[in-house]
């Protein structure tokens, strides 16, 4: 699953991947701040990766520590191997376009427009396995998102939420492993399981 397969056409797979994110229900007054940039140039998905696995390497060490879970491992996976992937998206919001006024030149409320634009990511990964592909959300590069935003021309009222690599997996999906929903659900107060 963590191994992404190539696509000859990236740029047609990522106008059809793109369109569902679009047709997010829930976003403060319609504004849409959202921003997608599509990275398929590999040089520049090789700096990005590269940063992406600095970042991730300098938190959690680059030497895996015994016993590491499952997805640790495949974290781990991911971070040697970012520079490598097909295609990335870089999920952005636009604070210009967002509903509370921006004064320019002041720093950007991180996390304003989370509702956003994390209900788009949503529709993009639910499109993405539709389409046979797969995606994972990391959030690693913010640790390094001056260095990224710099490398891809983004303007400092634009901020960074999500790094999505795309591409084919290797394999088949398998089976998700999951909570059952009556360990998860409370009714009327937390913890009250029914």
């Amino acid at each position: 699953m963590w191994q992404f397969e190539s696509c000859n056409n990236w740029e047609a797979a990522a106008k059809q991947y793109n369109k569902p994110s679009r047709k997010n229900p829930c976003n403060g007054g319609n504004k849409q701040p959202w921003e997608f940039i599509v990275i398929t140039d590999r040089a520049l998905i090789a700096k990005v990766g590269q940063l992406y696995s600095d970042a991730w390497f300098e938190t959690l060490g680059a030497t895996p520590p015994p016993n590491e879970p499952p997805v640790y491992r495949a974290a781990r996976y991911l971070a040697h191997h970012m520079p490598e992937v097909p295609a990335m998206i870089l999920a952005c919001v636009d604070h210009t376009r967002g509903s509370a006024p921006y004064t320019p030149g002041e720093p950007i409320v991180r996390g304003r427009y989370a509702s956003s634009i994390w209900l788009a990511v949503q529709n993009l990964f639910l499109t993405a396995r539709a389409l046979g592909l797969g995606t994972r959300l990391t959030t690693a590069h913010l640790r390094r998102e001056a260095e990224i935003k710099a490398l891809l021309g983004i303007p400092d009222y634009v901020e960074t939420m999500a790094l999505i690599p795309l591409g084919y997996p290797r394999g088949n999906f398998g089976p998700t492993s999951r909570r059952p929903a009556k360990e998860v659900t409370s009714y009327n107060r937390y913890g009250n399981r029914g």
